[in-house]
């Protein structure tokens, strides 16, 4: 391994993020445009991703197209992970809370999924979406509710109408159905014939027996995220996409909260696990194990986790310290871990990068138009991508060397701060038991660390 890993490490030794300059007292200079210069923002080919609008007016979709109603011949090139395992719609009964109101076919175990489908708090809004993890299935529910005349409804009527499939990569293509679908079920309620159809024209081939589900998703996040996701996410967070970013590679149990709508909450949470990918052919888990909505029934799973990131609509979470590591409730980051304390602000050079990025964003919109958002998405992916496999290179280049010391000109070759993201380093090496000692600014001969 250690080989293969030196080989790794030399062949792309000139490849190489450039230096942060910094200044005779040791600060990180301002122009610091070559954090990204490895990295450059590039239009992909024209064919490459097709921009699609939902019907609710939020960029939703990327290439491949939203899967039709079961009408159109399959396509060849699907990967299997929009394959689904059952179809179901989940009601509010007045008497009985949540309920299962239908499902196909009945011997899949969807115990649970109404409450997963119907989020704690969604009847404050008119419309919702929800990515929810069942067992070891993953699942997307549409939610609808109307006012209705009839009194045993207490003046609304609300459904969710989801499925669950093998992996969550590809759940948006089935979005722009199962609202559809919603929609149908709040004004006529009972007709199932739709989504008995699309169950069979989209059933994964070989279901296994109940119980013994599972799934293989992309360990290392393919880049199939919807449209507009990763543009509004970076937006939202501004430079504390890259707080997310280590706290996302060391593997912390990140919980998010927000009320109602949780839909945009979901795809945060998607984000977050796709900024931990990276694209070496190594063992090194960065699997960030998403579980998307969470809520009160969950609690016992998620305190037996190690890691994980996911969202909840419940403020009794932020309560309970023993079940997350950092709690963002919108956008402010908080930790009860004195340990992590240190990494919830980004560093100057945190600043400067994400600085730089939007700057080239802006750029690149200029150049192809807002209809090619989708390209401008697959390079953001991709740039978190390939920083991820230049640090680990680096870490490796650390552990395998003679005395095993990460300088400091080592740590600003990826564009990292030397001083401020020493604890984030050690931690990270630690997390992936590589030999590596991080050299302090004190530090003048590696001999001292």
């Amino acid at each position: 391994l250690f080989a293969c890993c030196k080989q790794v490490i030399m062949e792309t030794q000139e490849d190489r993020v450039p230096l942060l300059p910094e200044t005779e007292s040791g600060v990180v200079d301002s122009d610091l445009d070559v954090v990204v210069k490895k990295y450059p923002l590039r239009t992909p080919p024209r064919d490459a991703v097709v921009s699609l609008q939902s019907s609710d007016g939020v960029a939703d979709s990327s290439n491949p197209q939203p899967l039709a109603d079961g009408k159109k011949k399959r396509k060849k090139h699907y990967s299997g992970n929009e394959m689904i395992v059952a179809v179901f719609v989940t009601a509010f009964d007045t008497k009985r809370g949540n309920v299962i109101e239908w499902r196909y076919p009945d011997v899949v175990n969807l115990d649970g999924v109404e409450f997963k489908s119907m989020a704690s708090g969604l009847h404050n809004v008119p419309k919702d979406f929800i990515y929810f993890k069942h067992n070891q299935l993953f699942g997307l529910s549409c939610y609808e509710k109307i006012p209705v005349a009839t009194e045993g409804e207490r003046g609304a009527r609300m459904r969710s109408v989801g499925l669950v499939a093998v992996g969550y990569s590809d759940l948006h293509l089935h979005k722009d159905f199962l609202q559809r679908q919603a929609r149908s079920q709040v004004e006529t309620p009972g007709d199932y014939g739709s989504l008995e159809e699309y169950f069979r024209h989209y059933q994964a081939p070989h279901r296994p027996p109940l119980d013994a589900l599972a799934t293989s998703d992309l360990p290392s996040m393919s880049i199939t995220h919807p449209a507009g996701c990763f543009t509004q996410f970076m937006q939202f967070f501004g430079a504390n996409i890259f707080v997310l970013w280590k706290l996302a590679l060391l593997k912390k149990k990140i919980l998010l909260f927000s009320p109602p709508p949780i839909g945009v909450v979901c795809y945060r949470v998607y984000c977050t696990c796709l900024l931990a990918s990276h694209s070496l052919d190594l063992d090194l888990d960065t699997d960030s194990n998403p579980q998307f909505y969470v809520n009160v029934a969950d609690i016992d799973s998620l305190k037996a986790m190690d890691s994980y990131v996911a969202c909840t609509t419940e403020r009794i979470f932020e309560s309970k310290p023993e079940l997350y590591n950092v709690f963002v409730d919108n956008q402010n980051i908080s930790t009860h871990l004195p340990s992590l304390e240190l990494l919830l602000k980004p560093t100057l050079a945190d600043r400067y990068r994400f600085e730089h990025l939007s700057n080239v964003r802006t750029t690149n919109l200029m150049a192809v138009g807002p209809n090619e958002q989708c390209r401008d998405e697959i390079q953001f992916a991709r740039f978190f991508q390939n920083l991820n496999s230049d640090l680990f290179q680096v870490l490796l280049e650390a552990s395998n060397s003679e005395d095993h010391v990460l300088t400091m000109e080592m740590i600003t070759r990826v564009g990292l701060h030397p001083v401020n993201d020493r604890h984030f380093l050690t931690e990270l090496a630690f997390l992936h038991n590589l030999n590596v000692n991080v050299q302090r600014r004190t530090d003048p001969f590696s001999c001292c660390i």
